[in-house]
């Protein structure tokens, strides 16, 4: 009995957990971003399945150039841009281009700490992300 048990619980596992992870692959979400710094330094070029990218290190006030790259499902698509962190964005509203790239530069505070700007899509449906893109700047503290 406890194997029989040991077995439904495994293939239920299995077969939920790959579900799960299917439908995290085919969500539209970014795909790709590119950051460039002073002098047009790339400081990040990242992959995710997410939409969440790792957070780059840049000193207070920079201003960054931000280039993602979105699935062709969300081509010509209008989206919101938000800093909920502080910074300054040059728009908070954009539209992915049919090459499904958005872009759009970003200036940290001085805070330290870590500056989020999130690409929403305001128009997501039920089984869709609100939130398709994050990228994360992180400014340190000051030496004291």
């Amino acid at each position: 009995m406890k194997k029989i048990i040991f077995t439904i619980l495994a293939a239920g596992f299995f077969c939920f957990g790959s579900c799960s992870i299917v439908t995290a692959q085919d969500a539209p979400v970014a795909q790709s971003d590119q950051i460039t710094g002073r002098d047009q330094e790339i400081i990040q070029d990242d992959d995710t399945s997410t939409g969440t990218f790792t957070s780059v290190t840049v000193d207070a006030f920079t201003t960054s150039d931000v280039a993602l790259q979105f699935p062709t499902s969300l081509t010509n698509k209008s989206v919101a841009i938000e800093a909920p962190d502080g910074g300054t964005l040059n728009s908070n509203s954009a539209t992915i281009d049919t090459n499904g790239n958005l872009a759009f530069s970003f200036q940290v505070t001085d805070q330290p700490g870590v500056h989020r700007v999130m690409v929403i899509d305001p128009n997501a449906g039920e089984d869709d992300p609100h939130i398709i893109g994050v990228v994360q700047f992180e400014v340190p503290a000051p030496a004291e």
